[in-house]
């Protein structure tokens, strides 16, 4: 009894890590603090406005992924470590993306749900 009490103990300060991940979905809502349509410049320049954008993780906090569309067409995705999502609850972070169709450099997307 003992041996599986001492078994249990590190597991037990894990938090929301334990059983079924709760899946959680965002919907992005400004750039910046810009409303969407959010309009930027792109590294070569090009005047651009990120339309729509989702971010998907879940309870347990390991990464999110974020998926944004520019109101022209174009899709991108990205990566958010250490992102742990509750339902009903916004979010802000700072991302950069590597697509040069999006806008450069980091900027701060807020998420709701």
């Amino acid at each position: 009894m003992v041996f599986v009490a001492l078994l249990a103990s590190p597991v037990a300060g894990c938090g929301d890590s334990l059983g079924p991940g709760v899946a959680v979905t965002l919907t992005l809502v400004s750039v910046d603090g810009v409303s969407l349509p959010a309009a930027f410049n792109t590294p070569a320049g090009r005047r651009v406005s990120i339309g729509i954008g989702r971010l998907q993780g879940t309870n347990w906090g390991h990464a999110c992924g974020v998926a944004l569309a520019l109101a022209e067409g174009p899709m991108t995705a990205a990566e958010v470590p250490d992102c742990r999502l509750e339902p009903d609850e916004e979010r802000i972070f700072t991302i950069t993306l590597t697509d040069s169709r999006f806008p450069a450099g980091s900027h701060q997307y807020r998420f709701v749900p």
